[in-house]
């Protein structure tokens, strides 16, 4: 299947893209009957066209949409609790640091595991299984009493998210004929962005309310804890949406699941043409030889364990090709996202916190200041607020920041089939790197709010560019261990800029920002040496 025309924009699209390459073109055909009663042969992508895009695909946007959401909920939570759990955990900035960088280390540890699972067993399962771990380690996390066990349970959770939030484009993406797959995939990265305020925008409602159900010397059921059982439900939904959903038809076609595989196409067809009196053309598929090779030689036919031996080795010897090959490119597009994810992240993450001092600030002082006057003001009187309720104006803000990617994100939906993706690199990287600078400079909450949207707002692009820019950088055989490694890389960077913000952030507020601004100035520098990349994949 030729897939070099990838202009869309999603988090995770070129996952969903490269998965469907490592596969010979004339894999499956099948049957289908005329007008004149003559069998006549039609290839799986020509089956998958005659089922349509329309309602059901629509539907299932909905679903895999509040998948996404779900994981954007769970990434950001603990940042979230942290000011109010602050006095609790006994947490200082450091500790802060390390507790909101539990979901990273989680991801770093379960990205390679679900791609192989998802290899095996298929895409379904993998989402099944990261949304019933992450509301399962979502309800225990709201239940323990120590901050130990707290971050271990954390860790579960981004071990289960990274499943999810990678598999879903996948998994939405074989549902899609290729030409509406890029489009629909940009719909579903709005849905991360979504689950970004609604996270911030719940615990606004929940946290500031300091209710206390139980509040007993060994045991304590607050506010923060009831908001953190809360984030358990949209993943138990997910769970349950999905369970009703069937495995892609293409995976099914894959693994030799013929008759499934037409059922799912057909009844996809029935739904998106619900007052039709035709019926599904396609009578039956049948498995050419590359099939049948396919199937046994990477698939099925072996036992399990060597199944998992066998994907491994293809794994070991795809970073051999890649660090041999592609060394320059795989390089520089891992230096850029992890520059990247160390600023983006480290500001999301840190906005609640950043935000709740100012909130404190402004209760004994009328004038205007800048985040870093005002957090160090914090510390001298961090005494008088040990009790403090968390302010709603701190939740309120990380709600506004995070949505200040939907407009620039839709923006560049549109215009990256017309501009040099690479200049594009140069402007989400450079820009933003400006506004980490002017960000110690404000005059009062409102502009470095402001900041910290625009500031957001350029560095989210950054990585679907990246992704959309794999294409081009590496062929389909190691395509898919490119992206595992980036990604993992960009997961390493923001548990670096999480962590290394919470160190410096009360020895030199400043330099923090300085420090942000130098990453993104690095991987300006790295754009540099990226070829010269194609417009709009032409």
């Amino acid at each position: 299947m030729d897939n070099h025309h990838v202009d869309g924009v999603g988090r995770f699209s070129m996952l969903a893209q490269g998965a469907l390459d490592e596969v010979p073109s004339d894999i499956n055909v099948g049957v289908r009957k005329s007008g004149k009663n003559d069998d006549s042969p039609v290839t799986f992508e020509e089956a998958q066209n005659e089922s349509g895009t329309g309602i059901y695909q629509i539907v299932l946007l909905v679903v895999c949409g509040l998948v996404n959401m779900s994981c954007a909920i769970s990434t950001t939570a603990v940042s979230i609790i942290s000011p109010a759990a602050e006095v609790e955990f006994d947490l200082n900035s450091t500790t802060k640091g390390i507790l909101n960088g539990a979901p990273f280390l989680g991801m770093v540890l379960g990205a390679y595991f679900w791609g192989i699972f998802g290899d095996l067993k298929g895409r379904r399962p993998v989402i099944l299984g990261s949304m019933g771990m992450d509301a399962f380690f979502t309800i225990l996390s709201s239940l323990v009493q120590h901050v130990e066990l707290f971050f271990i349970l954390r860790v579960g959770n981004g071990f289960a998210i990274i499943g999810a939030t990678c598999m879903v484009y996948v998994y939405f993406g074989e549902f899609l004929t290729p030409s509406k797959r890029d489009s629909y995939l940009l719909f579903l990265e709005l849905f991360w962005a979504l689950g970004m305020m609604v996270g911030p925008g719940l615990a606004m409602v929940i946290i500031p309310s300091d209710i206390h159900l139980i509040a007993s010397e060994y045991f304590k059921f607050n506010a923060w804890r009831i908001f953190i059982l809360l984030t358990s439900i949209p993943s138990l939904i997910s769970f349950i949406l999905i369970y009703q959903y069937p495995e892609t038809p293409r995976f099914l076609m894959f693994r030799g699941y013929l008759i499934k595989s037409r059922g799912v196409l057909e009844h996809i067809y029935l739904v998106n043409n619900k007052f039709t009196t035709v019926p599904y053309s396609v009578q039956v598929f049948t498995q050419t030889h590359s099939a049948v090779w396919f199937d046994t030689g990477f698939i099925g036919g072996i036992p399990f364990m060597k199944n998992v031996k066998k994907r491994l080795t293809v794994l070991k010897n795809g970073h051999i090709t890649l660090f041999s090959k592609y060394f320059r490119n795989i390089i520089v597009a891992c230096v850029i996202e992890f520059c990247l994810m160390a600023s983006y992240i480290t500001i999301l993450v840190w906005v609640p916190e950043l935000f709740s001092r100012y909130s404190h600030y402004k209760l004994q002082n009328t004038d205007g200041v800048n985040l870093c006057t005002a957090s160090e003001w914090h510390l001298k009187y961090i005494a008088m607020f040990v009790e403090e309720i968390v302010s709603r104006n701190a939740y309120l803000a990380a709600v506004v920041v995070a949505s200040s990617t939907i407009p620039l994100v839709l923006l560049t939906g549109i215009i990256i089939k017309y501009v040099d993706k690479k200049l594009l690199l140069f402007m989400t990287c450079g820009i933003p790197a400006v506004f980490a600078l002017l960000v110690p400079i404000t005059h009062n909450d409102i502009e470095a709010e402001l900041l910290c949207c625009l500031f957001e707002g350029f560095t989210s692009l950054t990585e679907p560019i990246i992704f959309c820019t794999i294409v081009e950088l590496f062929p389909s055989n190691v395509r898919g261990v490119a992206f595992s490694m980036i990604v993992m890389t960009g997961r390493l960077g923001a548990i670096f800029g999480i962590i290394v913000f919470g160190i410096l952030i009360d020895k030199s507020c400043f330099m923090t920002f300085y420090a942000l601004a130098l990453l993104l100035l690095i991987a300006f520098i790295a754009v540099a040496f990226l070829p010269k990349l194609k417009i709009g994949g032409h």
